[in-house]
């Protein structure tokens, strides 16, 4: 997307983006916002069964960096306390009855709901980060090569002289 003088403008890059805020907007004033009143169990759900898995995550991340340490069992036992934090309170809150319990029949059945929640949404971003870099890649080899305006010969510019002192 080049205008003749070879220049990107802002408006070319903004048009996309406020195009599609623009039709969500739409789409939403022909739909509607449906039924919002789970709105906030859902993302309480969602929120801490990412915390936990990720806290998880970063255990198993924490066994590997732990040899490194003069302390190796310190960032272990930290990852440890973090993820059963985000364990318990899932627990708490979805054994207190209405609370977090959108509309499963068991505790069991929301926690593996938002795991496969979180799993849809993770799809989501990868690909989505896959097709960022494909469509990067193809932009970067698909223009000429360009010479970069850095680094300057210095050489050329600069005169070295040196003195010798022969008085020591």
């Amino acid at each position: 997307m080049k205008v003749d003088n070879g220049k990107g403008t802002w408006a070319l890059v903004l048009a996309p983006t406020l195009i599609f805020l623009a039709l969500i907007l739409v789409i939403n004033s022909i739909l509607g916002l449906g039924e919002v009143s789970n709105a906030f169990k859902r993302f309480a759900n969602a929120f801490l069964t990412a915390y936990t898995l990720t806290a998880g995550a970063l255990f198993g991340a924490m066994f590997f960096y732990a040899d490194s340490r003069n302390r190796p069992l310190a960032p272990l036992f930290g990852m440890l306390a973090a993820t059963l934090v985000g364990a318990g309170i899932i627990f708490l809150f979805l054994s207190q009855s209405n609370l977090l319990m959108e509309q499963s029949s068991s505790m069991q059945a929301q926690f593996f709901s938002n795991i496969v929640h979180l799993a849809v949404v993770f799809l989501a971003l990868v690909t989505a980060a896959g097709l960022l870099a494909g469509i990067t890649m193809a932009h970067i080899t698909g223009n000429p090569p360009r010479r970069l305006p850095w680094p300057v010969d210095v050489e050329a510019e600069v005169e070295v002289v040196v003195e010798i002192d022969s008085e020591e």
